[in-house]
C-alpha cells in the first residue's frame, strides 16, 4: 500500500514528538484539522498494512506511539518505490525541468504523462506552471514536432536553473531516489564523484557541509552529460577568467578531475565555480586573492554592527573568520547568480529580528565589493552567524550528561541550533555541533543526541527543526524534563502572581519583586522566563529619551565636554558612573567615526562593566555643532548605557531611523523646548 507525502510528513511529526498538538501540526504542515484527521486515518491504514500496531489518541489529543514504530520510517532509498509514488504539483514541476535539462530523447506529452502517471491536461498545466519558474532565468519552454519540448535560452542560464532544480528535488522526500529515477545518472557515477569531492576536501583542507556534498555530485553528473552532448557555455559569456583561474579551487579541479583535460577551459571554470559556491563547515586554509578584500569588508561590517547596536563584539577576529567561511562561497553565488541558500532556513528565532535589521544595514561594505545587493536569504545566514556568536559568548560547559547536536545544514545553522539547545538545557554538557560524517566518526561518549533528521543509531535521539522557535523550545523542554526526570514544568505568569500577592500585602517595589521572583523561579527551573525577557525587550526610544534625559545647550568647547554634558542625566540618576564617561572619551580619542549614525547623530557608548547600572539613553541638542576626532560636525549627541546585548537594540534602531530622516533631524534642531523634541522622538518610537 502507498502512503502519500502529506501523510508521511504527519507520521514523521507524530513519531518525533508524540506530545504534539493539533494546533502545532496545523502550523507545521500548513493544513487544517479535517485534513490532519484524514491523513491520520491513511497513516494508520498504511501502518496496518505493514502488520504494525496502529497509533492511538488520548482524550486530550495526544498520540500514543507504539515503540515498534520508532524505526518504521525508511532511512535509505531502498524503501521507496518511485514507480508508484505520485508526485505533488511542486515535485512534478521540478522533475519536468530536470527531464528537459538532462534529456536523451525527444520529450512529448506522452512521455511526461507516462512518467508522472497523470493525464495530458495535468501535464499541460504543469508545463505552464514550470514556465513561471523560468522568468528569472531568461529561459522559456518551447515545443516543435521535430524536437519535442525543450528549454530555450543561454546555456549558462540553463546551468543556473539546473542547480536550483537539483537542490529543490533533493529537499523532497527521498529526493535522491527521484533524481536517479528520472535521469540517466547511475548510483555508481554519483559515488565516484563523491569520492573525488572528498579528495578535493583534502587538497583544499576544507570540509563541505553534508547538504552541499549531497547535491554537488548530481550537479556535476548532469553537467558532464550536457558537455558530452556539446552543450557548452557560449564563447561570448563573460566569466572573469583571471578571477577564477588563479584560485586553489581551479588547481584542485585540474588535479582531481584529470580526465577532463579535453574539456574547454570555460567549462572547467564553471566546475570551479561550483566548488567556490559550496558552503564549508571548517577550513584550515583559505588562500585566495579575494580573501583580503572580503576580510576588510567584513571588518567594516562588524564595526557597523557595533556602532548601530552599541555592543562591543568579543573576539572580533574570531567572528570575522566564521563570517568568512560563509561569505566566501556566497560571494561567488551572488556574483554569478548560481543559486541561493535553501528557502527552508529563511525563518529564525523572533529574538533575532532586531539584529537582522542591523546586519542588513551593515552589509553595505560587502555590497560595494560585489557591486550588487545581497539577497535576503544570505543576510539571514549572516544574522544567524552574528547572533550565534553573541549568544554563545561566555557560556560555560559543566560536567553533566553529554549531548550532541547533529545537523547537516551548514556551520551557521548548526551552531545557532547548538547555542539555543545549550541555553535551553543547562542540565546537559553539549559537544561542538557535528555533521553526519563527524558524528559517525566520533568515538567519544554521547548520552543524548539532538538531530534535524532521524538517524540510525542506538543513542537516544530527539528530532528538532533546524531553526527552533520559542513555542518549540518550551514543548521540547517540557517533554525531556518529563521523560528524563519525571518533572512537569508549569508556566507561571509572574505579573498575575504579583496581583494576587498585592491583594493581601502592600508591595512597595513591584518591579523589584518581579525581578526577584523571576530570578528565583528561573534559577530553580520552575518557570519559563520568556515573558519576562520579552517585557524587557519591548523598550522603545521614547522610554529612554524623554524630557528628564534631554539637554538643550547653545555650544560646548569640544567633543569631550559634549560627552560629559550629554552624560549628566545618566550620571545624576545613577544609570552610569563617572568611569563610564572617562572610558568613552578614551575609546574615541583617536577615531570616533564609528559612533556616527547617518552623519547626523553621535552615539558614544562603552562596555557595561565600566560602571553601567541601568539601561538608559540621554540626548544633548546643541545650537552650534561640535567637531569630533573623526572630522564630523554634529549637533545631536545621544549617550547610550547598555547593561546587556539586547534591551537597547530596538531604541537604537528607532534612533537610526530618526537619524536618516532629514525632516526629523531638522525638527529636533529647530525645536525650542524639550517637549517639542520629545514629540519628534515619539513619532519614531513606533
Amino acid at each position: 500500500m502507498h502512503i502519500d507525502k502529506r501523510s508521511m510528513k504527519l507520521l514523521q511529526e507524530i513519531i518525533n514528538n508524540p506530545n504534539t498538538s493539533l494546533t502545532a501540526l496545523e502550523g507545521k504542515l500548513g493544513i487544517n484539522r479535517r485534513q490532519i484527521n484524514y491523513s491520520f486515518e491513511k497513516v494508520n491504514d498504511w501502518i496496518g498494512s505493514l502488520n504494525q500496531p496502529k497509533i492511538e489518541r488520548t482524550k486530550t489529543g495526544k498520540f500514543i506511539v507504539p515503540s515498534s514504530l520508532t524505526h518504521i520510517l525508511p532511512l535509505n532509498n531502498e524503501d521507496m518505490d518511485v514507480e508508484t509514488y505520485i508526485l505533488s504539483e511542486k515535485e512534478r514541476i521540478a522533475v519536468l525541468l530536470l527531464m528537459l535539462l538532462s534529456r536523451d530523447e525527444e520529450l512529448s506529452l506522452i512521455h511526461f504523462s507516462s512518467a508522472f502517471g497523470v493525464g495530458k491536461n495535468t501535464v499541460l498545466r504543469t508545463i505552464k506552471e514550470a514556465q513561471y519558474n523560468l522568468e528569472n532565468y531568461q529561459l522559456k519552454i518551447v515545443y516543435s514536432r521535430q524536437d519535442g519540448y525543450r528549454i530555450q535560452g543561454q546555456e549558462f542560464d540553463k546551468r543556473r536553473l539546473l542547480i536550483m532544480v537539483i537542490q529543490s528535488i533533493l529537499s523532497f522526500y527521498k529526493g535522491e531516489k527521484i533524481l536517479l529515477h528520472y535521469t540517466v545518472i547511475r548510483d555508481e557515477e554519483i559515488e565516484t564523484l563523491r569520492k573525488k569531492l572528498e579528495q578535493i576536501e583534502i587538497h583544499l583542507s576544507i570540509k563541505f557541509t553534508d547538504e552541499r556534498l549531497l547535491a554537488l555530485p548530481y550537479i556535476i553528473a548532469v553537467w558532464i552529460n550536457r558537455v558530452n552532448k556539446g552543450k557548452i557555455i557560449e564563447p561570448n559569456f563573460n566569466i572573469d577568467f583571471l578571477d577564477l583561474k588563479d584560485t586553489k579551487e581551479y588547481q584542485a579541479v585540474i588535479k582531481v578531475f584529470s580526465e577532463f583535460e579535453d574539456i574547454p577551459t570555460k567549462e572547467l571554470l564553471f566546475l570551479t565555480l561550483q566548488l567556490l559556491t559550496v558552503n564549508i563547515s571548517s577550513s584550515q586554509v583559505l588562500n585566495d586573492d579575494r580573501v583580503s578584500d572580503l576580510k576588510s569588508a567584513l571588518f567594516e561590517m562588524v564595526k557597523i554592527v557595533e556602532n548601530i547596536s552599541a555592543i562591543e563584539i568579543p573576539n572580533k577576529q574570531g567572528l570575522i573568520d566564521k563570517l568568512l567561511l560563509h561569505v566566501k562561497p556566497a560571494y561567488y553565488r551572488i556574483k554569478y547568480k548560481l543559486g541561493l541558500m535553501p528557502s527552508m532556513f529563511i525563518k529564525f528565532d523572533d529574538k533575532l529580528k532586531d539584529l537582522h535589521e542591523i546586519v542588513k544595514i551593515s552589509t553595505s561594505p560587502i555590497e560595494s565589493l560585489l557591486a550588487c545587493s545581497i539577497p535576503e536569504s544570505e543576510i539571514t545566514f549572516l544574522t544567524m552567524i552574528v547572533g550565534g556568536w553573541l549568544t554563545q559568548h561566555g557560556v560555560q560547559l559543566n560536567n553533566k550528561k553529554i549531548a550532541a547536536v547533529v545537523c547537516p545544514n551548514g556551520v551557521s545553522v548548526s551552531k545557532l541550533l547548538q547555542v539555543n539547545l545549550k541555553y535551553l538545557f543547562p542540565e546537559f554538557k553539549f559537544l561542538e555541533s557535528m555533521s553526519h560524517r563527524e558524528f559517525y566518526n566520533y568515538d567519544g561518549k554521547i548520552d543524548i543526541a539532538f538531530t534535524t533528521q532521524r538517524l540510525p543509531m542506538d543513542i537516544e535521539q530527539y528530532i528538532v527543526p533546524p531553526i527552533i522557535n520559542e513555542l518549540e523550545k518550551n514543548e521540547l523542554r517540557k517533554r525531556i524534563l518529563q521523560e528524563k526526570y519525571g518533572l512537569v514544568s508549569s508556566n507561571l505568569d509572574l505579573k498575575e502572581l504579583i496581583k494576587v500577592i498585592s491583594k493581601h500585602v502592600e508591595i512597595k517595589d513591584a518591579n523589584g519583586l518581579l525581578n526577584s521572583l523571576n530570578s528565583y523561579f528561573s534559577k530553580n527551573n520552575f518557570v519559563d522566563d520568556t515573558e519576562f525577557e520579552t517585557s524587557k525587550s519591548k523598550l522603545t526610544l521614547k522610554d529612554l529619551v524623554y524630557s528628564e534625559t534631554i539637554i538643550i545647550q547653545d555650544k560646548v568647547t569640544d567633543w569631550k565636554e559634549a560627552l560629559w554634558l550629554a552624560s549628566e542625566p545618566l550620571l545624576k540618576n545613577d544609570y552610569i558612573g563617572h568611569s563610564y564617561v572617562e572610558a568613552m572619551i578614551e575609546q574615541y580619542q583617536i577615531d570616533s567615526r564609528y559612533i556616527m549614525l547617518a552623519n547626523n547623530v553621535a552615539i558614544p557608548h562603552s562596555k557595561p562593566e565600566n560602571d553601567v547600572y541601568r539601561v538608559g539613553m540621554s540626548l544633548l541638542r546643541l545650537s552650534e555643532p561640535v567637531k569630533f576626532s573623526s572630522g564630523n560636525f554634529v549637533k545631536l549627541i545621544c549617550v547610550i548605557a547598555a547593561v546587556d546585548k539586547e534591551q537597547h537594540i530596538r531604541p537604537i534602531l528607532q534612533l537610526r531611523r530618526l537619524a536618516e530622516s532629514q525632516q526629523g533631524i531638522e525638527n529636533i534642531i529647530n525645536a525650542k523646548t524639550k517637549e517639542e523634541i520629545f514629540s519628534v522622538i515619539e513619532k519614531f518610537s513606533l
